[in-house]
């Protein structure tokens, strides 16, 4: 499976922030939900993966990319830069960005928002390959070369290096969405939202 965008320049913008302020709270549990069952359902496929990142990749969009088994980029950026907005990338996705960049690269890069740039992506290790032009296709090669091998070794390494994680995130699921609901509407969370959704207003 490639996953690509429709758009030149986006990959996946991230979650939709008017989900989070000021939330329904029946809804934001929810929400979450949802999008822990996109990590767990991507990550954890039995299916290779490629990620053709032909645009800018943030937050869930980098999420997105990180879940698949290789990733290919032609421009934009990508990172996982929740601090910016006044909240946190999640424990369990954040490990995996620890686990993809190193420790103390992923701990200034969480903590600053960091977004890097195709070159920079690929110098981290963030992706694997940089196209520049007809990344569809490229990704569409890479694909081929993992389907090329044995599907019964090919998801038994998927499992060996992948179901930890997954079995740690079903496990703290419901705390997880918990911790998350509880600091999303905190008032300084709220505040830090509304103040971003603001300043993006007055970009347009």
């Amino acid at each position: 499976m490639v996953l690509c965008s429709s758009l030149d320049t986006i990959f996946c913008a991230g979650l939709d922030l008017t989900e989070l302020y000021k939330p329904d709270a029946d809804r934001l549990p929810k929400f979450w939900e949802s999008f822990q069952q996109v990590y767990i359902d991507l990550y954890g496929s039995r299916l290779a993966t490629v990620a053709a990142i032909a645009g800018h990749a943030p937050a869930a969009g980098c999420m997105l990319a990180l879940s698949c088994d290789y990733r290919i980029m032609s421009g934009g950026s990508i990172g996982l830069n929740e601090s910016k907005l006044g909240i946190v990338a999640p424990p369990w996705l954040a490990k995996q960005y620890i686990d993809t960049i190193g420790h103390r690269r992923a701990e200034l890069a969480l903590s600053l928002g960091t977004l890097y740039d195709y070159k920079e992506a690929l110098a981290v290790g963030l992706v694997d390959d940089v196209q520049r032009a007809n990344i569809v296709a490229h990704a569409k090669k890479q694909a081929a070369e993992w389907v090329r091998i044995p599907p019964e070794a090919r998801v038994a390494v998927k499992q060996l290096t992948r179901k930890a994680q997954i079995d740690r995130l079903l496990a703290t699921r419901e705390a997880d969405t918990e911790h998350f609901c509880s600091f999303v509407t905190s008032e300084k969370a709220q505040r830090n939202l509304g103040a971003y959704l603001e300043s993006m207003k007055k970009k347009k």
